[in-house]
């Protein structure tokens, strides 16, 4: 039951992405018009606006949320996570989709300088421990792991080139400075570069779970052999 339940949620996810990536086509149009009216906020439009509009708005704004949600717990329910570990991390995910868009203050510099010097020690950290304990895994995880790195690599470059995009270089938060010193071009050269990475960061993550799948597949093959052998002789 519960991983027919885990079943039901993975597709409901997967229709939550159909619906982000097909569903701008249908809310863009009148997104755009409440902009150019100077409709800013969901309470300016809701003056102007059917609800059921506003409802088709809201569903899409979340749908890639909330399908990353519903994806994760189905997988949750497939497998046999405990179940305090299962709510803690369901409801804290229901928690984080509850505050996703809630407007917040503009940060001083010193905000994001703190929060890249704290990533910086994490990717340290995770490459340290990483050439630490890679030699004493079996064979045949090492290729996994490698295959791994590779993809925390490329989430560290992407991570590093928010900066230049957002700050000091392009000003993507201070659009003003960005148009008055013509940056446009550079500005959407980096957004390039981060969506690159990006997927070559989940890219190289995804073939690293797959060779520690196959390997894994390989290792229950041989202990089949081995133990099927074993009972006829």
């Amino acid at each position: 039951m519960k991983e027919r339940i885990g079943t039901i949620l993975i597709v409901v996810g997967v229709l939550f992405f159909v619906n982000a990536i097909f569903g701008r086509y249908l809310v863009l149009p009148g997104y755009m018009e409440s902009l150019e009216a100077g409709r800013t906020s969901l309470a300016g439009a809701s003056q102007n606006v059917e609800g059921w509009k506003i409802a088709r708005y809201l569903l899409w704004a979340y749908s890639f949320k909330l399908g990353i949600f519903s994806l994760v717990v189905g997988a949750f329910l497939r497998t046999a996570m405990t179940s305090v570990r299962f709510w803690l991390f369901t409801v804290g995910g229901l928690i984080y989709i509850g505050f996703a868009y809630m407007p917040l203050p503009a940060p001083d510099s010193i905000v994001f300088g703190i929060a890249g010097g704290i990533m910086t020690v994490l990717m340290i950290l995770i490459v340290l421990r990483w050439a630490k304990e890679r030699d004493k895994l079996p064979d045949v995880l090492r290729s996994a792991s490698d295959f791994r790195m590779a993809g925390y690599f490329f989430f560290a470059m992407a991570t590093y080139t928010l900066c230049p995009l957002m700050g000091v270089k392009t000003f993507a938060l201070q659009p003003e400075k960005m148009i008055a010193y013509g940056l446009h071009a550079q500005a959407a050269s980096f957004a390039f570069h981060l969506s690159i990475e990006l997927v070559l960061g989940w890219l190289f993550t995804f073939i690293g779970y797959q060779k520690e799948k196959h390997m894994d597949t390989r290792i229950q093959m041989r202990n089949d052999h081995v133990y099927g052998d074993s009972e006829y002789s």
